[in-house]
């Protein structure tokens, strides 16, 4: 099954069982990834953790129920999963921005979202150039940073992250203890495998053997096959960018799938930086 029908198949699963319990387990058999791997691939299409998603579309159709219909907002509450009214409230408050008692007044704006639903576009004849390697595991050590894909807050921490690193000069300790491969300073997303928590933990690091120096921590990048790609322009929008065509353009006609390491940005110079993305053969 092409992976895009399969993400369409998820989203089908999640719009008949919103009043239900959603188990992970059961979409990732759906859909024949593992967990890990179905929401590592919604978060990166849809710019949203999969739980968010589920989360949003709930409240969403439960804003449409209380203005359509004579529910009293505790049912509504328990039929999308919420135990208290107190939890409800205050989730329902936070995504639309107003209590939901006040939903039934006239002129009350609420957040309408959505089902998605992805397909394949052709944008143009752009050639994207990778190359495939296989790595033995690796040990890096660098500055880490708990951040997560809710509300997507790693897309504001993991730049203003960098960027506290430069300014303090932290960048130069990390590149002086580089001696292993690859080369480079290196920006590894290493997400949680509870993805329920939409948590990641993201280094700023080199290939190192040398003891982690006090404040840093140490990693193993464990072997794995690459798909390397060249990123022509600078800046964290770049990156998001190309990640994205990666995604959407080059893997569902590749004859790779994605493998289960964390993904890489590799700066061997301030001119030059690779998009390391884990695959394996399908």
């Amino acid at each position: 099954m092409n992976w895009l029908d399969g993400i369409n198949q998820v989203i089908e699963y999640i719009e008949k069982h919103l009043e239900d319990d959603i188990d992970y387990d059961d979409i990732a058999e759906l859909f024949g990834y593992s967990v890990y791997h179905v929401q590592r691939l919604f978060a990166m299409i849809a710019g949203v953790p999969l739980s968010e998603y589920i989360r949003n579309r709930k409240l969403s159709k439960a804003a449409t129920e209380l203005q359509t219909s004579d529910s009293k907002v505790i049912d509504i509450a328990l039929k999308y999963g919420y135990s208290s009214p107190t939890a409800f409230n205050r989730a329902f408050k936070a995504f639309h921005g107003v209590a939901p008692r006040e939903v039934k007044k006239e002129k009350v704006m609420v957040k309408a979202f959505p089902p998605l639903h992805f397909e394949l576009t052709v944008k143009g004849a752009k050639t994207l150039d990778y190359r495939i390697e296989r790595k033995q595991a690796f040990r890096i050590v660098g500055m880490k940073l708990r951040t997560t894909l809710e509300n997507g807050e790693c897309y504001e921490k993991i730049p203003a992250f960098w960027s506290s690193l430069v300014q303090a000069g932290h960048h130069e300790q990390i590149i002086a203890l580089m001696n292993q491969e690859p080369p480079g300073l290196l920006g590894v997303s290493h997400y949680s495998a509870d993805f329920s928590t939409g948590s990641l933990d993201y280094y700023v690091a080199c290939s190192t053997d040398q003891p982690a120096p006090h404040g840093m921590e140490e990693f193993i990048v464990p072997e794995s096959t690459w798909a390397i790609f060249p990123c022509p322009e600078k800046g964290a929008e770049a990156i998001q960018k190309l990640e994205h065509r990666i995604v959407m353009e080059w893997m569902p006609t590749s004859g790779y799938e994605f493998g289960k390491a964390p993904d890489m940005e590799v700066y061997a110079s301030l001119e030059e930086t690779d998009i390391w993305i884990p695959v394996k053969k399908i």
